[in-house]
């Protein structure tokens, strides 16, 4: 349900009356789950445009919720008297006592609720760190948490956790807890994305039973399975193992290549090669599945930039993308301390400006269409945009 005031303020909620996202002032303000509310603004004066980001503080985020359910409450005294019009996003039946009845459910999703909602939601999930950009509205469910390898020197997503396989028992409270938690805010929710970051990797023995578990859970939703899986252990699959996911419900699997050139792949502390990665491509492809490749710009800065572009450009062309097909490119901004920069410094490479890490993203775009097979869509990744 959206209301629009005017021309300035929409606020968007889901059909359980959750808050999802405002636009106010020309400024976007996303809610997640876990109850952080995110301002999005873009400058587009310089020669790459900069996306400026911050974090609501508590009393931000309580004002904002507290403004979008009152407008609930505006919109559904209106609805009731018979003065505002309905209309449907996509063909729905006219309902009239549906529509009442959600709107009632946002005008009652104020900052006390909201904070009731954070606390459930951290009940039913470890941190959800990171989805591929056409999956920020899958539903989620986490058969593995964490990452297995969690030593890529880029990479900061899983290093709170350990890695852990959920036993059928606790899978199927899980899938239970996803259910009543999201309720009817699940019509929001395309898809499942299994979860976190190598959920493949488990053998057919267990991965199986769970993916069945899953689908007799939430039918309306597995038609659209994916998940992310590594090389470095996805090439110990075949291509009859990825057929009999595929008859389970998965349709596309997404991998991080980052890049074509061995070296920067030991830099990175990544433990697989390009050959590998055109090999696993081409063994998910062979089953039926669509793929997701990842590709990082900025990683290794100017002494790696060439080789970088060449290798990366080279094994993409090697997959046989095509139709179906996605390829990501990811901007990487060198943090100053962790493990990356330990290792930059040592080797004494300058980390890239934001000019030349975005002159690297479209010199990464231009050469992939060049190289990928028609129908295979190319676009930038922002992984700082994400929030589920």
């Amino acid at each position: 349900m959206t209301r629009f005031d005017g021309a300035e303020e929409t606020y968007a909620f889901d059909h359980a009356g959750r808050f999802f996202t405002a636009w106010r002032e020309n400024r976007l303000y996303r809610r997640a789950l876990d109850g952080r509310v995110m301002e999005k603004h873009t400058d587009r004066r310089g020669r790459h445009p900069v996306k400026h980001r911050r974090f609501l503080d508590a009393g931000e985020r309580s004002a904002l919720v507290n403004d979008a359910a009152a407008a609930a409450r505006v919109t559904l005294r209106a609805l009731r008297d018979g003065t505002a019009e309905l209309l449907w996003a996509r063909p729905e039946p006219s309902d009239r006592s549906r529509a009442d009845r959600m709107v009632a459910a946002a005008a009652g999703f104020d900052a006390e609720a909201a904070e009731a909602d954070r606390q459930q939601f951290e009940a039913v999930y470890t941190p959800v760190s990171i989805l591929p950009p056409d999956r920020y509205l899958a539903l989620v469910v986490q058969i593995t948490e964490g990452c297995h390898w969690n030593r890529c020197t880029f990479c900061s997503f899983y290093r709170d956790r350990p890695f852990r396989v959920k036993p059928v028992a606790d899978l199927t409270a899980h899938l239970e807890a996803i259910m009543a938690f999201f309720g009817e805010g699940l019509t929001l929710r395309r898809g499942v994305f299994l979860g976190d970051a190598n959920a493949l990797l488990l053998p057919a023995a267990d991965l199986g039973p769970r993916l069945d578990l899953v689908t007799r859970c939430l039918p309306e939703h597995t038609q659209d399975v994916s998940a992310f899986i590594d090389v470095f252990t996805g090439h110990h699959k075949g291509a009859a193992d990825f057929e009999a996911l595929r008859a389970r419900g998965l349709r596309r699997i997404y991998m991080g290549v980052e890049t074509g050139d061995d070296g920067l792949l030991a830099f990175l502390n990544k433990p697989q090669t390009a050959a590998e990665a055109a090999e696993l491509v081409r063994s998910v492809k062979a089953a039926g599945l669509a793929v997701g490749v990842i590709a990082m710009a900025g990683i290794g800065g100017r002494a790696y930039w060439r080789r970088h572009v060449e290798a990366t450009l080279d094994v993409l062309g090697r997959m046989a993308l095509g139709t179906g097909d996605l390829v990501y490119v990811s901007a990487f901004t060198a943090p100053a301390n962790g493990p990356y920069a330990e290792r930059a410094r040592a080797e004494g490479i300058a980390p890239l400006d934001h000019d030349a890490v975005g002159d690297q993203v479209e010199e990464l775009l231009r050469g992939a269409a060049a190289v990928v097979g028609l129908g295979t869509r190319i676009a930038p990744y922002d992984i700082e945009e994400f929030l589920y």
